[in-house]
Formats: C-alpha cells, sequence, structure tokens
C-alpha cells in the first residue's frame, strides 16, 4: 500500500486490495481511511492533512412528509359527496 496522490483535501492510495482508491479530509473520510489503511499510513496523511477535517460533507434536504394518498383523496371526496347528497336528502 502506498500514497499515489495527496493534497490538503484528499489522498489517493494504491492497495492490492483495493485497488486505486481516495479518501477525503472530511470526518466520514478519514474514518474510512483508518478503517482501511494500515497506522503508517495514515500517519503519513494526517502528517499532510493536520489535525482538522478541511471537506464539509455535504447533507441531504429532508424529504418531504408523504401527502396523502390518491385513495385517501378519493375517500375524502365520496365522504364530503355522501355528507352533501345526506344534507340535501335532510332538507327535503
Amino acid at each position: 500500500m502506498q500514497i499515489y496522490k495527496i493534497n490538503s483535501d484528499n489522498v489517493s492510495i494504491k492497495s492490492d486490495k483495493y485497488g486505486m482508491r481516495a479518501y477525503t479530509n472530511s470526518t466520514r473520510g478519514r474514518a474510512q481511511l483508518e478503517a482501511e489503511c494500515p497506522a503508517e499510513i495514515v500517519q503519513a496523511v494526517y502528517k499532510v492533512w493536520g489535525d482538522t477535517p478541511t471537506v464539509t460533507e455535504p447533507t441531504l434536504p429532508e424529504p418531504p412528509a408523504p401527502g396523502p394518498s390518491e385513495t385517501d383523496k378519493l375517500k375524502q371526496q365520496l365522504a364530503y359527496v355522501q355528507s352533501a347528497l345526506a344534507a340535501l336528502q335532510a332538507s327535503k
């Protein structure tokens, strides 16, 4: 396993097990680097990266809450029509 390219934000490491692998200087990238690489590689990378991650991982927005299904919409419409019909019949 050897460091192929490195800068302050990422590193590419060549290994027999993983082939070419890239790691980002983020919290998750550092954890992956530590899990997959021997201590001497991690230490060499951290000499360039320092103690603090430089890359902020993107956060995905929360998906919108699901609305009523088509079946639920039809049931609501049917209930409205039935109540309107009942009101008409009661008024006669």
